[in-house]
């Protein structure tokens, strides 16, 4: 008996030895150079278990930091903003306690280095360091340990800190995507076994959809520091052009069984506007972090990973902007442990090389502190000289067929701090022309002269035709808007530069008019036709041009106008017209009161090319098989941009739902592998029976492939046959493989823009977006294809011209009739990341005015309806 307790006793030791093991102190984390303020509250206070022992929420994150805040005098906290979920964004203003006294001036100090107008004095501004962590919620170490950095920032006491504190403002971003952030932590916590399982296959560390890496509508945020679509970003970006720090850090998470990573990267993958001196500084601070990890004996690597090329990620984004970008990646336990080929990775692990190189980081840059201060002046004065010295004096940009198109755009460039000022006389420029009203003017001489060319650039040719991401990202191309550069000297434009409008009012409609009547050019069209249909409206839509007679004269409208008449409404008419007021006003839409029905030309307003438009029901499929990024896309301008409520329904669960529901279903990017040939079948039927079905990329290859879409895609062996292989040797390989992708490049399509799914385009020529070498033979059989690609397709971006021959004149989108119903097909993610304004209302399209699609991809079926339709007018 004796021997069987003491043998339990010792098992329990064994167990509790295992379980403790994982788990940190404080202690063990913190250097011992300083001492502590024992007043300040610890983590473990405040979360009740020590850092890394578990996954900490992101409530739990905010509460310690505002409970620091209450304690340090260090520290003041600040709610930037609010999350689509609804939570909060924190920054937190950390400097020496005297310093929040007069905390503008020294701001006012620091930014005046950003612009050559001001002369700043770099020996008397403070250094300003934004430190931002974990972007990627699934990515988890870096906000774990921003609690240790914050706690080291309160507590911490001694010449060395106090020093620091004194020449800098410390901008502390704990939790870049919160709501990442919690779907993450609640994962893995849900999963955690008293005795940790580090088995890769554990479903602690295999997510299911969506995973804690994106935000709540399933967006990578890192590649919105440019694009600025969700409100972590806006507030993000408002701060950094609010302080233009010198440093800004990028804490992230690669592969567990890599080790640790931290920049320069590759040298010929970063911006061609980022200066050398950038990555020499990067280097400097890099001594430091490597002298650290040596210190303590841990493994890392730089100069061999991870380019710097797209602006928009949070390590680029401050390059071009007189700041310092700096990537860190960790290997990662993407749970609490995980085995890798290095050994066993634990969180706490994880933590402490995040936490370590925040310090090194910090003190780093400020050792260096006059050196980054100098390099940020030099950088915005030489800007100013190279705009002066440039071969044109700015980017004209303009579009009268889509106001809203063209706001959203300048509204991007204004939260950049880029000035654009309105053309008060038209204007023509490289062969187009600019009218006052709908045109502004970019100057290059202002101090983002830098960012400017980065997102206005259209190059096509680099140094490394490699890219981690994007290649080509021209803002006035992603929204549809013509620019051009302008070379005169005097160009008349207002004085003040453009700021975001307030809202607009309703308009007053005519109480006796006999219709109404909007274009669908405008980018908010389908959300006002989909608003009207929600509020039981009866509503038509054009499928030919017509005149119309107005209140205000005779006016002629494009195909796709929304008409509302008096006629089969359910409501007082009285109640429509309010209703279409508020609407109107909500979508910035300019209402025409019709007075008759019968027009002066093209279809009367009772003509049966005048179609009523039937409520939809949209479902998308997401889960196994589907790109979760083009699922958020979709998602996201359906639900943002339209109001469509969209039914998300997993591909697992397809077989067993009821399709009845949906007019029209979606089937995004993905290879749809968990689907048979009974759900191909199940499909085929209701389309056949009057549904409507939407491909993209991959949803498109697999409708094709299943009999559903009449389609041929060009095979893989077409685009392999054009590359020479000859004399390739091993180290070719990259570049090689580099060169055989499409890697995020902006190309140019030919629109049928009689075709209902062009309607509202306001130009036959249409940028899109290609990240993959997804493109139609073009069919025989005419009326079927949508768009083609540009006997020279690229626009902007990197593309091999192996690649751009096999692309050049295939069918980029495709349409026809199946039985009652229709197939849409698109080959490219026509809503890129929710900035591709110009490709977006495609899909909206491909909803609203499908059932104007007539061809068949059988001619005989389209003879008999042409023959059927002849002979019932010629009643």
């Amino acid at each position: 008996m004796h021997k069987l307790l003491s043998s339990l006793a010792t098992l329990a030791a064994i167990i509790l030895m295992t379980t403790s093991a994982h788990a940190k102190t404080l202690a063990d984390y913190l250097p011992d150079d300083v001492t502590y303020d024992p007043s300040v509250p610890k983590p473990a206070d405040v979360l009740g278990y020590e850092v890394g022992e578990w996954h900490v929420r992101h409530d739990q994150l905010v509460r310690y930091m505002e409970v620091l805040a209450e304690h340090s005098d260090r520290f003041q906290i600040e709610y930037t903003g609010r999350t689509h979920e609804q939570r909060p964004l924190l920054l937190l203003t950390v400097t020496a306690p005297e310093n929040f006294a007069n905390l503008d001036e020294l701001r006012e100090q620091h930014t005046a280095l950003a612009d050559p107008q001001r002369k700043g004095d770099p020996e008397t501004a403070p250094l300003v360091l934004y430190m931002g962590y974990s972007i990627h919620g699934d990515e988890p170490s870096g906000s774990n340990s921003s609690l240790l950095y914050a706690y080291y920032l309160a507590a911490a006491q001694g010449e060395k800190i106090e020093q620091l504190l004194k020449d800098t403002i410390i901008l502390l971003d704990p939790s870049l995507n919160p709501d990442g952030l919690a779907r993450f932590a609640q994962w893995a916590n849900q999963h955690k076994s008293q005795n940790l399982v580090a088995d890769p296959q554990h479903r602690e560390h295999v997510q299911g959809t969506p995973r804690g890496r994106v935000n709540h509508y399933w967006f990578d945020l890192n590649r919105d520091w440019l694009l600025l679509q969700h409100p972590e970003s806006r507030a993000r970006i408002a701060n950094f052009q609010k302080w233009r720090p010198n440093v800004l850090t990028d804490f992230h998470e690669m592969g567990t069984n890599s080790t640790f990573f931290f920049q320069p990267g590759i040298p010929t993958r970063r911006n061609p506007n980022t200066p050398e001196e950038n990555v020499e500084l990067t280097a400097k601070l890099a001594e430091y972090h490597a002298a650290k990890l040596d210190e303590d004996g841990r493994l890392y690597f730089t100069e061999e990973a991870f380019d710097d090329f797209y602006v928009g990620k949070g390590s680029t984004y401050p390059d071009v902007q007189g700041a310092i970008g700096i990537l860190f990646e960790q290997a990662s336990s993407r749970g609490h442990a995980q085995d890798s080929i290095n050994g066993l990775v634990e969180f706490p692990f994880t933590i402490q090389n995040q936490f370590d190189t925040s310090l090194t980081t910090m003190f780093g840059a400020h050792e260096n502190k006059q050196l980054f201060l100098d390099y940020q002046q030099r950088f915005f004065d030489a800007a100013y000289s190279a705009a002066k010295k440039a071969d044109f004096s700015g980017y004209v940009v303009g579009d009268n067929s889509d106001p809203a198109r063209l706001h959203e755009m300048l509204n991007i460039l204004h939260q950049h701090g880029i000035r654009a000022y309105a053309l008060e006389r038209d204007i023509e420029v490289g062969g187009t022309n600019y009218a006052a009203g709908s045109s502004y003017y970019v100057p290059l001489e202002q101090e983002q002269y830098t960012l400017i060319r980065a997102i206005f650039t259209t190059d096509k040719s680099f140094r490394d035709n490699t890219f981690y991401d994007v290649s080509g990202w021209t803002l006035p191309m992603a929204f549809n808007v013509p620019f051009n550069t302008f070379k005169g000297r005097r160009i008349n434009t207002s004085d003040t530069a453009w700021t975001p409008a307030t809202e607009s009012t309703s308009p007053e409609l005519p109480a006796d008019a006999y219709a109404y009547a909007f274009e669908w050019h405008n980018y908010f069209s389908p959300r006002a036709l989909q608003n009207l249909l929600e509020a039981d409206i009866h509503v038509r839509q054009a499928d030919k041009s017509f005149s119309a007679l107005t209140t205000t004269g005779e006016v002629a409208f494009d195909p796709g106008t929304v008409v509302v008449t008096r006629a089969y409404q359910s409501k007082p008419w009285a109640e429509v017209q309010a209703q279409l007021g508020t609407i109107a006003a909500a979508n910035n839409l300019e209402v025409s009161a019709i007075t008759s029905g019968l027009t002066p030309k093209g279809i009367d307003i009772g003509s049966g090319n005048m179609r009523p438009v039937e409520k939809v029901s949209v479902m998308m499929l997401v889960g196994n098989g589907a790109n979760m990024y083009e699922g958020g896309e979709a998602w996201y301008y359906l639900d943002r941009h339209v109001d469509v409520p969209v039914s998300m329904i997993d591909t697992d669960r397809f077989g067993r739902i009821d399709l009845s529901r949906y007019t029209h279903i979606v089937m995004v990017d993905g290879s749809y592998y968990n689907l048979d040939k009974g759900d191909a079948d199940r499909l085929r039927r209701w389309v056949r029976n009057g549904g409507v079905v939407i491909g993209q990329q991959g949803g498109s290859r697999w409708l094709a492939e299943n009999d559903v879409l009449a389609a041929k895609f060009i095979e893989d062996e077409v685009f392999e046959e054009k590359f020479d292989t000859t004399n390739l040797r091993y180290d070719d390989m990259d570049s090689f493989y580099g060169k055989r992708r499409v890697a995020g490049a902006i190309f140019g399509v030919e629109l049928d823009t009689s075709h209902p799914l062009s309607f509202g385009f306001p130009r036959t020529q249409l940028p899109v977006f290609k990240d993959s070498l997804n493109a139609m033979e073009t069919p025989e059989q005419p009326f079927l294809s949508v768009a083609k690609y540009l006997a020279e397709p690229l626009l902007s971006g990197y593309a091999a011209k192996e690649n751009r021959e096999v692309l050049a004149g295939k069918t980029a989108v495709l349409a026809h009739r199946l039985g009652r119903g229709r197939v849409v097909a698109f080959s490219d993610d026509v809503n890129f990341r929710a900035f591709f304004y110009g490709s977006a209302k495609l899909l909206s399209n491909a909803i609203y005015l499908a059932p104007a699609i007539r061809p068949s991809a059988n001619p005989s079926e389209d003879a008999a309806a042409a023959a059927e339709a002849a002979a019932e007018a010629a009643h």
